[in-house]
């Protein structure tokens, strides 16, 4: 907090003019009115300038005239308790949702325009003790500011984690099947959605999160932070539901719109700085138990086959869903590849064929090899495995292969 002070005879005040500086700020009630208009009328924020909020203004207004004027007066900044009144104001703005910029905006200009009023009554010859005036009035600007900016942040902080807590209490009664869900949720001041888009969702590693343990956790930290704050901001229509660590979580978007989770993990990628893969299921209340089950097994399979980031869900992945159950099927599947195994080059060439959607100049390009080069070894994986690379079932079969034998464990070379 500020402590600056004006050296002066307390007994006799600043003077301006003839008269004490404070006195345009003490005995007319024309400068609250004026500054409150003035305020009023330089900010958009609505929560300033509706009939409630402008009854505010004016309290902290004439709050803030009579504090300036006591310091024109003594020379001295507020005390702590002087200012209590001030922060209690401050918190409240924060408790409902009114921004800080336009605050601490309404009080600069409010400051900007009493400093004009107490110096219009200065004449020639009192540079000295308007300089003096100014001087005060900054210092009383900057306690003000700082009692009401971390008035606002420590409400602010404090409802958030309230807030993360009441979000934390219901998406947990949701994922643990609890028949007291909706009552869970009323008692955290909401209502229970028809539906949610269940997200299992996986943050990979920042580029930050290296060297030593302590900076690790630290880049880790933030990367949740920020990935915390975007999905604050996200609405669709209604604000999502989390827990979330640093390596991902669980997301509950209620009554999601189309494309809801596929708009919110970019939010994400873009807000963390790293590429977050997902997989998504919806369901009603009681069925979240197991749509969450289902997106989690839906994101290790995309983990475990390396599939690019994104969001998936299991019409995506419903061919490599069957497959990843263990029985005959799969071993079946897997055995069809042992062939290739014995021979270089075949095994690699019909991964990066599949990758290419079978364009053989993307795949050649791929192992810098001539085209030519990729239509032999397709025929020699024809002539192995009796399975043709180059019609769509054959090629179907073989990619059924790789997918479950990329499924398995490698086993050490």
């Amino acid at each position: 907090m500020a402590t600056t002070m004006v050296s002066m005879d307390p007994t006799e005040g600043l003077s301006l003019g003839g008269q004490p500086a404070s006195h345009q700020l003490r005995v007319s009630r024309d400068t609250t009115n004026q500054l409150v208009e003035h305020i009023v009328g330089t900010t958009e924020c609505r929560d300033l300038t509706d009939e409630l909020g402008r009854g505010v203004v004016a309290d902290i207004t004439a709050e803030c005239v009579a504090l300036a004027a006591d310091v024109l007066d003594s020379g001295r900044q507020p005390s702590a308790p002087q200012l209590d009144r001030l922060r209690r104001a401050a918190g409240k703005w924060a408790r409902i949702g009114v921004p800080l910029a336009p605050i601490q905006h309404a009080f600069h200009e409010g400051f900007s325009v009493g400093l004009r009023l107490v110096a219009l009554h200065a004449v020639d010859g009192e540079h000295e003790a308007l300089v003096d005036g100014a001087v005060l009035m900054f210092g009383l600007l900057d306690v003000v500011s700082e009692a009401v900016s971390s008035a606002y942040l420590d409400e602010y902080k404090a409802v958030a984690v309230q807030g993360q807590d009441q979000a934390h209490a219901v998406v947990t009664a949701l994922l643990g099947g609890d028949p007291a869900a909706s009552a869970v949720a009323e008692r955290n001041g909401t209502e229970l959605a028809a539906s949610y888009e269940v997200v299992a969702v996986h943050f990979p590693p920042h580029a930050d999160e290296t060297g030593a343990p302590g900076a690790r956790e630290a880049a880790a930290s933030r990367k949740l932070q920020t990935i915390s704050a975007a999905m604050s901001d996200y609405f669709s229509p209604a604000p999502p539901l989390a827990i979330l660590s640093p390596s991902g979580g669980t997301i509950l978007i209620p009554d999601a719109a189309e494309h809801a989770a596929e708009e919110l993990v970019s939010l994400l990628t873009d807000a963390g700085g790293v590429l977050v893969s997902a997989a998504a299921a919806t369901a009603i209340p009681e069925r979240v138990p197991g749509a969450a089950e289902n997106a989690y097994e839906l994101l290790r399979l995309v983990q475990r086959l390396s599939y690019r980031p994104g969001v998936y869900r299991i019409a995506d992945l419903a061919l490599e869903f069957q497959i990843a159950r263990p029985g005959v099927g799969r071993r079946h599947l897997k055995r069809m590849l042992d062939p290739l195994r014995r021979v270089p080059d075949l095994l690699p060439t019909l991964e990066v064929f599949v990758s290419t959607e079978a364009n053989r100049k993307k795949a050649a390009t791929q192992l810098v090899v001539h085209p030519n080069t990729v239509d032999y070894r397709l025929k020699r994986i024809e002539q192995i495995t009796g399975i043709d690379p180059m019609k769509s079932s054959g090629l179907r079969a073989l990619h059924a292969a790789l997918i479950a034998d990329s499924l398995d464990p490698k086993k050490p070379t």
